[in-house]
């Protein structure tokens, strides 16, 4: 005789209380509330992986990507000697940094698809509201675009150093303000101009999830700013003298 098993009941999106993000914001402080007010959206599936996005811990991870792999390229390796052993090789300092590069960005691209892979999978093992597939893609492409151009800045501080850990903790010090002048500016109102000042003010999930689109700026600025950098230091790497 078989015993018959209970399935566990399938939680979903859809079994949300209604009202319940009005009693959470109940209990919560007024700078958060503003903050999951503005990126939630009233609680809708979009709203909340926006709010995912955004968060704190995935900058931090998408961002170590960013910067490890610009610190290595040139202040890294002169840090371990290895830089020496490579550029006696009949091969160019151009060449040298452009396979850095390639490897740089192939790496951030790789991580952002994946991100977008696995919010993608998410919708389907716990039911929440089906987002566009052209949607999710662009949203990887504004990831790519944002770090690529924290990739352009430490490589070009990288170009500059001569210590990984020194360049590193300038590069982190730059997103970290970054992230900061964002916050601020989207928290007070007299501070909004502080927006065109902020690397991350260009990064629009909830634009890209809710609504399908991403302003012109964020391709322009975080494209633009990624060119320059990544302009400057191949620049300064051609002229730099390596011991």
């Amino acid at each position: 005789m078989t015993t018959p098993q209970h399935k566990q009941p399938r939680v979903s999106a859809r079994d949300f209380p209604e009202g319940a993000l009005d009693q959470i914001l109940m209990f919560t402080p007024p700078v958060m509330r503003t903050v999951i007010e503005q990126s939630l959206v009233g609680g809708s599936v979009a709203g909340v992986l926006a709010f995912g996005w955004n968060h704190p811990i995935v900058h931090v991870l998408l961002t170590a990507v960013a910067v490890a792999f610009g610190t290595r390229a040139v202040a890294g390796e002169l840090e371990n000697g290895a830089m020496e052993m490579v550029l006696a090789q009949p091969i160019s300092r151009a060449r040298y940094l452009a396979t850095h590069l390639v490897f740089g960005w192939l790496s951030i691209v790789t991580v952002a698809l994946v991100g977008v892979a696995a919010t993608a999978l998410g919708q389907r093992v716990y039911d929440v509201g089906p987002i566009a597939t052209s949607r999710l893609l662009l949203l990887a492409g504004n990831v790519v675009l944002l770090q690529v151009a924290i990739y352009g800045l430490t490589l070009l501080f990288s170009t500059l150093g001569r210590e990984a850990g020194r360049v590193a903790g300038q590069s982190v010090l730059v997103v970290v303000v970054s992230y900061f002048i964002n916050a601020i500016a989207t928290l007070w109102p007299d501070a909004a101009f502080m927006h065109a000042y902020s690397l991350h003010s260009y990064f629009e999930p909830r634009d890209i999830l809710m609504n399908g689109k991403l302003p012109a700026t964020s391709f322009i600025v975080l494209g633009s700013f990624a060119a320059l950098t990544t302009l400057l230091a191949f620049l300064r790497f051609r002229r730099r003298d390596l011991p």
